[in-house]
């Protein structure tokens, strides 16, 4: 019998129905735009509970579209909706048909309703652990807030959050709180504030991975809306620099707006395109962290529209501009600086394979193992058996990250300079 992992309960969705077949129609007509955006409307004007709810039913079907347009074989939302509360209250068995499927890759792609050509990558770079990795990109991904150092403490932060009736529980990141329930911490004072951002585990210790000297200049070359940017800064406790540079002049606003809200003080945002257009720092940096644009599916729990989105061709493009990146940040490290070059993606053509093509390109780099940054303890399950890179999914019999904490797919590689 199939598990279904939806993050809610038909009797809580069935009166929101008309909306969510709604999103669903949108989004299936327009191609599968970004959910946030396509829920953006339907959602307002919702109390907290119920735009939970409403967005868990949308992901939902989203995210099982294959699978159930296999079940019922129509094309029409309703009756997708209908298929999706029929396997989840077990009324329908697909075991039988699904298992008359001869060719492997569809009946993969089928039961964990990703492409098939997906399925055939996935299959290609990590073998037989493919199917586990499809089973978890389908999985409910925790809500994981990062304590802003520079304003309280964990304990602190957690104790204000539970008087507003957030409640939480520590992470193995020694800033993180996973939120328990569906409260919502953007609505909070805290939040407010500047003591907390939403950011997932694996992300906050990509972070620490920079792990930039006192005082130091540090660069986030592919900064976005700066979720690293302002752990980084925390890090340097206000004191050094961080430059965020993105070519969105949208994503940079809201990263001024989210620096100014954490008291980052530190923080200069830049709008370049580092690929074509030479950024003038005020000196070498110490460490620049590249968060490298990647096909993104350690992440796609919380993006179930990518796995649409994306298209054979977008990988190579990728992997194409990640060693442009990695090429492109060279300029800007100081004698014995670092690279940390990070993906968002367990894909091995977007991590290890990557960092091995530069390092034979530049013997002038050299890797600090992710084990000598954090420490065995902190390291213990997320990174390659040897201590050598973080890598949170690991696909193996020993707790990896996802066991640990179900953090999202990141890998990680720190770069070191060893000759001008």
């Amino acid at each position: 019998m199939l598990t279904l992992h939806v993050a809610c309960t038909e009797a809580e969705a069935s009166p929101h129905r008309e909306l969510v077949v709604g999103a669903y129609d949108e989004a299936r007509a327009r191609g599968w735009p970004f959910l946030s955006d396509v829920l953006e409307g339907p959602l307002r004007g919702l109390g907290e509970e119920e735009r939970a709810v409403a967005a868990g039913a949308v992901h939902a079907l989203v995210k099982y579209d294959r699978l159930l347009a296999f079940a019922c074989g129509s094309d029409a939302s309703d009756a997708r909706y209908e298929a999706l509360w029929s396997l989840v209250r077990g009324e329908t068995d697909l075991a039988p048909r699904l298992a008359r499927i001869e060719r492997a890759t569809e009946r993969l792609g089928t039961t964990y309703s990703f492409p098939d050509w997906l399925v055939d990558l996935l299959r290609g770079e990590l073998g037989e652990a493919a199917e586990t990795a499809l089973a978890r990109m389908n999985d409910l991904p925790p809500r994981v807030l990062r304590v802003n150092a520079l304003k309280t403490t964990r304990e602190a932060c957690a104790d204000a959050l539970a008087r507003e009736g957030v409640e939480t529980t520590p992470t193995r990141s020694p800033h993180g709180l996973e939120v328990l329930g569906r409260r919502s911490p953007f609505r909070t004072q805290a939040f407010a504030r500047g003591d907390v951002e939403m950011q997932d585990e694996a992300s906050q210790l990509v972070a620490e991975l920079v792990a930039p000297p006192p005082r130091s200049l540090a660069v986030d070359a592919c900064a976005g809306a700066g979720g690293k940017t302002l752990a980084i800064a925390a890090l340097l406790e206000g004191r050094g620099k961080v430059v965020a540079i993105d070519s969105s002049a949208g994503k940079l606003d809201e990263l001024r707006r989210r620096a100014r809200r954490a008291g980052a003080s530190n923080v200069q945002a830049i709008r370049a395109d580092v690929l074509a257009d030479p950024v003038k720092l005020e000196g070498p940096a110490s460490r620049v962290l590249l968060d490298a644009p990647c096909t993104g599916l350690g992440a796609v729990r919380r993006n179930p529209e990518a796995r649409w989105r994306l298209q054979p061709e977008d990988l190579p493009r990728l992997v194409a501009a990640q060693a442009a990146l990695l090429n492109a940040a060279i300029p800007m490290i100081s004698a014995k600086g670092r690279i940390v070059y990070a993906t968002c993606s367990f894909l091995p053509s977007e991590a290890e394979l990557a960092v091995e093509f530069f390092l034979q390109q530049h013997p002038d780099f050299a890797v600090v193992t992710a084990r000598d940054v954090l420490g065995r303890a902190r390291t213990e399950g997320v990174t390659t058996p040897d201590g050598k890179y973080l890598r949170t999914w690991r696909f193996a019999e020993t707790a990896d990250g996802y066991a640990q904490g179900r953090m999202d797919g990141f890998f990680a590689a720190v770069l070191r300079r060893v000759s001008s």
